[in-house]
């Protein structure tokens, strides 16, 4: 029996953050919960059923809210029926929440260039979604 979660060490806010949750050898089934807590109140669940197997993988998702910033815990536990067993695993971390970031995507005419060759680029500068963030960088 074992189980191993996986998660980003920084969520960004106001973007739903993937986490794996495995559990090994699970002769029954199982409910995994995940919450997000900050400051001693959650801000955020997650939960869902997993059906027992011998090796199980599931992404969950739990959506941080928009405007947070700082350090939260990340509770991940998973349970039986109360009256069986209860609790088989219990774990939390911090994380930290960053707010959504941009990127700059470099693009050039030729993938290698000699010696007093004029190199040609275009930048394009976008959101955490995708989405311009103008149309022109100059």
């Amino acid at each position: 029996r074992g189980y191993l979660i996986a998660a980003p060490s920084v969520f960004r806010s106001g973007v739903e953050e993937a986490i794996s949750v495995t559990i090994f050898n699970s002769a029954k089934e199982t409910t995994v919960q995940i919450q997000l807590v900050v400051k001693g109140e959650t801000v955020s669940r997650s939960h869902g059923t997993r059906f027992f197997c011998v090796f199980l993988t599931s992404w969950c998702g739990v959506q941080v809210p928009p405007g947070l910033r700082g350090q939260a815990h990340l509770k991940v536990w998973g349970n039986r029926h109360l009256a069986e067993e209860g609790h088989i695993f219990h774990n939390y971390t911090t994380v930290t929440i960053d707010s959504k970031g941009s990127s700059v995507f470099i693009q050039t005419d030729k993938p290698v260039y000699k010696p007093k060759q004029k190199v040609l680029i275009n930048l394009f500068m976008v959101t955490s979604d995708l989405r311009p963030v103008n149309d022109r960088v100059k």
